[in-house]
């Protein structure tokens, strides 16, 4: 990947083979990044159908997103519905949110893990060598 993906708040890359989309996230995550995911997923669904998504909070600072707007990030805008999910959040305490939106929407048949790293979800996803190539916008 691209070393500048990191400076980046939103980081897109597709392994076409596996069809996997990785998200990758940093410095502060507000709800203006989720819709420019859902805007990238829903051209991509146009051109591959569907596919899994890992999205790899590692190196985000902050959740600049407010409670009343996490169900727009989690069910209202997400163009990645019923595909497996798997959210890459390191064990600290401002990822909590994070792992206890995993559990809830498992319950209402959404498949969504929660690991720490993203070889956790390569592991989870049968991933063995991932070519992921950067997604560039439509």
């Amino acid at each position: 990947m691209p070393s500048d993906a990191a400076d980046k708040p939103l980081g897109l890359f597709f392994d076409q083979t596996n069809k996997v989309l990785l998200a990758t996230f940093s410095g502060v995550f507000t709800l203006q990044v989720t819709i420019d995911l859902d805007t990238a997923a829903r051209a991509l669904a146009a051109r591959h159908g569907s596919f899994a998504v890992i999205l790899d909070f590692t190196k985000v600072t902050e959740l600049a997103i407010a409670l009343r707007d996490w169900p727009q990030f989690a069910t209202n805008r997400r163009a990645i519905r019923g595909t497996r999910r798997i959210m890459v959040a390191p064990p600290t305490d401002m990822f909590t949110p994070l792992r206890l939106h995993g559990p809830h929407h498992s319950r209402a048949g959404e498949d969504t893990d929660v690991v720490t790293t993203r070889a956790e979800a390569y592991r989870q996803l049968g991933l063995r060598s991932p070519a992921f190539e950067p997604v560039t916008p439509s």
